[in-house]
């Protein structure tokens, strides 16, 4: 009866499982369905907004910045003459220069080092050594004597947004360079990237991070701090690479704990409008991406999934509650003896069969009981009184047995006990112990002594020593070791030694 409601249960609960898993999946996966829809529908919105807001923004500085650019060039200009004019530029006041025109100088040598300059940070840069690329854009300039203005630029120390412009000396033996900082530029602080990419962190939580980085790699940064791909991680660098080299995205992803996934995208870029101006006009810009709104939904699924299991389960219960108190008379009555409450012989079929199936190393037992003389017992003084000894017999047996094994009746005064794992001593000392105590019987019980007087207790058992007897093998033997303990005299104890196996001969 236990067995069968547990069953029940965790029959009701699978299918409460089953259902509920089955509309969780589906529904998780539509759901996660139309977040990857909407994160490639947001992510193209954001990379379109901001190239489009970088081209603008280029194009703004390349409209605008033509007085800039002049002055630039006039100011280099005066440094030539001034120059063919005091060539020792060792003994040149840069910091007055710097003063009269709001620009700093830079004095670059033939190695392309800056070996004078107002901005003291970049003392000593040599750009062969740090940027190849840019170093032989300098060598070209240098050979051409024509003056050169780059466009949006960063200071390759410091990461800062500066404006740079370039004329080499006649004499080819120095490059002059002036360059301002475009935080002070009004033309900068209208048109300003990075103004577009706080706005779209804000807008979009899944947003972490935008990043320009210049063909050198070196990041956009109004930092004080000097920002390059080199000190990035090694994958890092590789796509950086792969964008700047084919013009063509590229990504990658990191999976970290809970879930939680970034996503860094390499866009390239070039200015339309800025080619002219050589390197700065190509960049790379670096996304970064989060998934807090995935996580946040599916989180929030999984919540009402818990609801919704909780609530199968609560009905899985309610349900069982019913379907026992409807059908538990039935039950019981398909699984024990009505009389004597002890299991009858078909549950005792299915759990011997499951006994034997799922043994190991443990050997079940099967004791066999009958009470002599008993139809004497109903003829003489009634069913009733018959049954009562019966009762107290199946009684007897299930104090004997405890939890070592289970009692059976399988009819009339036809008793079993099925051992979970025993040995012949334990056998033995079980049988022996069922004789004393029923002898007891018969004289503790003064008003029933004359019907227990002419009862006796005969008994034989079997063990499964061999893996592949069956239970049918199991009960023969146990018959056998009955019936000669009957044959011997009765109220006596035999076990029955040989094993008979199913397909043996």
């Amino acid at each position: 009866m236990k067995n069968l409601r547990i069953k029940l249960l965790i029959s009701l609960i699978a299918f409460a499982l089953v259902l509920v898993a089955v509309i969780f999946y589906f529904n998780r996966q539509i759901l996660t369905s139309d977040i990857k829809k909407q994160e490639v529908m947001n992510r193209t919105l954001i990379e379109n907004h901001i190239l489009t807001d970088m081209q603008t923004v280029d194009n703004a500085h390349f409209y605008f910045d033509k007085t800039l650019s002049e002055k630039m060039e006039t100011v280099l200009r005066n440094l030539i003459t001034y120059y063919e004019e005091n060539p020792h530029i060792a003994k040149w006041d840069l910091e007055k220069i710097k003063n009269e025109h709001g620009m700093d100088v830079y004095i670059l040598d033939q190695s392309n080092t800056v070996i004078y300059t107002t901005f003291e940070k970049d003392k000593g840069l040599n750009f062969s050594q740090c940027c190849t690329r840019f170093s032989a854009l300098l060598d070209e300039r240098r050979i051409s004597g024509e003056y050169y203005v780059d466009g949006i630029d960063i200071s390759t120390t410091t990461g800062g947004y500066r404006k740079f412009g370039y004329l080499a000396t006649p004499d080819k033996k120095y490059l002059f360079e002036v360059g301002i900082d475009l935080l002070k530029d009004p033309v900068f602080q209208t048109f300003n990237f990075e103004k577009t990419a706080d706005y779209l962190i804000d807008k979009y939580a899944d947003l972490l991070e935008v990043q320009t980085i210049t063909a050198g790699g070196v990041f956009f940064e109004d930092s004080k701090s000097r920002k390059t791909v080199n000190d990035q991680s090694k994958i890092f660098q590789e796509h950086y690479k792969m964008a700047k080299e084919t013009m063509k995205p590229t990504e990658y992803q990191k999976e970290f704990e809970n879930g939680y996934i970034e996503k860094y995208r390499f866009l390239p870029y070039e200015a339309e409008a800025e080619k002219i101006r050589g390197e700065s006009s190509k960049r790379v810009v670096y996304v970064k991406y989060g998934n807090f709104t995935e996580i946040r939904a599916l989180t929030k699924n999984t919540k009402q999934f818990r609801i919704l299991l909780f609530i199968a389960l609560v009905t899985s219960f309610i349900m069982l509650l019913v379907i026992n108190k409807l059908l538990s008379k039935t039950i019981h009555l398909a699984t024990y003896d009505p009389l004597t409450n002890v299991y009858n012989r078909a549950t005792y079929i299915r759990k011997m069969g499951n006994l034997l199936r799922k043994r190991k190393t443990n050997q079940p037992g099967l004791l066999l009981l009958d009470l002599d003389n008993f139809k004497q017992v109903n003829d003489r003084f009634g069913h009733v009184e018959g049954d009562k000894i019966l009762i107290e017999t199946a009684r007897t047996l299930k104090r004997e047995v405890g939890k070592n094994g289970f009692v059976v009746r399988f009819g009339g005064d036809e008793f079993a006990i099925v051992l979970y794992d025993t040995e012949d001593e334990y056998m033995e000392k079980l049988a022996h112990s069922i004789l004393e105590k029923i002898h007891h019987l018969k004289f503790a019980d003064k008003i029933s002594v004359d019907k227990w007087s002419v009862l006796s207790v005969s008994l034989g058992g079997a063990i499964c020593s061999h893996p592949d007897e069956s239970e049918r093998s199991l009960f023969e033997r146990a018959d056998k070791a009955l019936y000669q303990s009957k044959n011997a005299g009765k109220d006596q104890y035999t076990i029955y030694e040989e094993v008979t196996v199913e397909g043996e001969s």
